[in-house]
């Protein structure tokens, strides 16, 4: 067995782990840093999968870094490598080759993999689920063979269902579109039900459904069947949709393998303070996988978007690297779909009630979300620009609208005022 020790050891190699290790780099740039990932290729960006990447599968655009960029920085990067037991009071992780990694400081930057449908029939071949590069690799070549050989509709060929509605899932949907095929959302609960509200939904579904995309709420997948593939999605004994392949964006959970045997403290996922920290010294998470805690709201958050793994991946680099760094951020989220934009802040699991900002002339939007207590916890923007610092400071300042709630619909009330 083979052991070899470094100062930095970052497990994990998505956006979170190359954003600690260029924040390692600004103040330490001699001490040994060691990046290792279980893909087989170098980190990179998540969002352009479900969009560009899908599209077009350029893979260009996706990477964090250039390819000689750890090297410059004189970052071991090794890719297709599993980390398989953490040994944290000897310092020590092994991988799955049977080598020993002693370290110094550690950063766990695992992610989350996708959560799988448990329905009958969810186990057929052309089920699909997208997280990684080689997932929208099979999704891109199933989509292909749709369009050449699949079932007709009024546009061409190829039928896909598109199971889930949250970011992820519309994304497909309106992707999936693009390239040519018919596609039906199921959506139960309505398209971006878990942070958003009924006008947003609402308006989300009118927007789809202009866009070619059937859209089925109000009932689940009950199982797949087909002859030997999945060929229809069964509704209810009266319903069903009929498909070349399906795609099942129903949530993701944290990779927690590594923590078993470890005291590391966990609930859904790993549980860090406002430093990145987790609860046995010298070991940090970042991104997906950890809850950070958030002073905004009191609470540790699962934060699953891009900017967060950017977030607190610097930080946990900081102060991994002897900086004094306090999570500080108001949490952000973005989507495309189509010709739409999204932009989100705040926390949604706090909102007690919505008022929407509207332009009865113009297609945007502002979705307010005030908590139970009168504070805006939430703020979405559909279609809406020009007025991202000032939503966002909204959050920040957790902005009271006692008195104002009516007034706030009104396109002529400064949205300012809540901040004097």
């Amino acid at each position: 067995m083979s052991s070899a020790h470094v100062k930095y050891l970052l497990i994990g190699g998505g956006l979170a782990s190359s954003s600690a290790a260029a924040a390692i780099r600004k103040l330490d740039p001699q001490g040994e840093l060691l990046l290792i990932g279980q893909e087989k290729v170098r980190p990179y960006h998540r969002p352009p999968l479900s969009k560009t990447y899908l599209r077009k599968r350029e893979r260009t655009e996706l990477f964090v870094q250039p390819a000689g960029w750890y090297a410059e920085q004189q970052i071991q990067l090794r890719t297709g490598v599993r980390a398989s037991h953490l040994d944290t009071a000897r310092h020590v992780a092994a991988l799955e080759n049977g080598e020993e990694i002693s370290y110094d400081k550690l950063l766990i930057a695992t992610g989350m993999s996708p959560a799988h449908l448990s329905i009958p029939g969810a186990d057929l071949p052309n089920v699909y689920y997208l997280r990684n590069v080689e997932d929208a690799v099979r999704l891109n070549n199933a989509a292909e063979k749709a369009l050449a050989e699949g079932l007709r509709h009024d546009r061409g060929r190829g039928r896909a269902c598109v199971i889930g509605g949250g970011v992820l899932g519309v994304e497909l949907a309106a992707t999936l579109t693009q390239i040519g095929l018919a596609v039906e959302l199921i959506a139960p609960k309505g398209p971006w039900d878990k942070f958003a509200g009924e006008h947003t939904a609402r308006f989300m579904t009118r927007f789809l459904e202009d866009h070619h995309i059937a859209i089925h709420t109000g009932r689940r997948p009950q199982k797949l069947e087909g002859d030997g593939r999945a060929q229809r999605v069964i509704l209810d004994e009266q319903s069903f949709v009929t498909c070349n392949f399906v795609v099942a964006a129903v949530g993701a959970v944290v990779n927690r393998e590594l923590l078993r045997g470890t005291p590391i403290t966990s609930e859904k996922a790993i549980l860090v303070d406002d430093h990145c920290r987790t609860s046995v010294e010298d070991v940090y998470a970042a991104g997906d996988c950890c809850a950070v805690f958030d002073p905004l709201f009191g609470k540790h958050r699962v934060l699953d978007h891009w900017d967060n793994a950017a977030v607190t991946g610097t930080l946990a680099g900081t102060n991994m690297a002897g900086g004094d760094a306090r999570y500080d951020a108001v949490n952000h989220f973005f989507s495309d779909v189509f010709d739409l934009s999204l932009l989100g802040w705040g926390e949604a699991r706090q909102v007690d009630r919505r008022l929407i900002r509207a332009s009865a002339e113009k297609n945007d939007f502002v979705e307010i979300g005030i908590a139970a207590d009168g504070r805006i916890a939430q703020v979405l923007a559909v279609n809406h620009a020009g007025e991202d610092e000032l939503l966002k400071s909204l959050v920040a300042r957790r902005a009271r609208v006692e008195g104002n709630e009516e007034a706030l619909k009104d396109l002529s009330f400064p949205l300012s005022e809540l901040l004097k």
